[in-house]
């Protein structure tokens, strides 16, 4: 069964196409495989690896703990988890260092795990539109 072409530009042979001086046009591949986030008003560019990840997440922990956790003693309800917290980053980050491979190797649940826990210090990932806005004014 032979489908026919959804418009007539599809219905033309390549040779066709060049004839009339039709192109096609292949959209540009994505060559940007960095993310940007801001710790402590500092853009932190990465690519996507989870090892990364995981270390901007311990920056991002770090970084609350010296600026809005200093309010928290650590006996503390929020200190305590704040503990917790940072000993689950460092003992994934641990396991990263010891298997040294950049894949994902973070399973689904440990990965809502990780951006709940971002979520919850301030962490903050920049859009594409913020990162050129940043990058027009300096």
């Amino acid at each position: 069964m032979n489908k026919k072409p959804t418009n007539w530009i599809q219905g033309m042979s390549v040779a066709q196409r060049k004839k009339q001086g039709i192109t096609t046009v292949v959209p540009p591949k994505k060559t940007d495989k960095k993310i940007h986030y801001d710790v402590g008003q500092v853009d932190v560019e990465v690519n996507h690896s989870h090892k990364n990840k995981l270390l901007i997440l311990k920056m991002t922990m770090e970084n609350w703990a010296h600026n809005k956790g200093r309010k928290y003693p650590l006996d503390s309800r929020r200190g305590r988890l704040y503990e917790a917290d940072l000993d689950r980053v460092i003992t994934l980050l641990d396991i990263f260092t010891k298997i040294d491979d950049d894949e994902h190797l973070l399973t689904k649940e440990e990965m809502y795990e990780m951006n709940v826990i971002f979520k919850t210090y301030g962490g903050t990932r920049k859009t594409n539109e913020t990162v050129d806005k940043t990058i027009k004014r300096t």
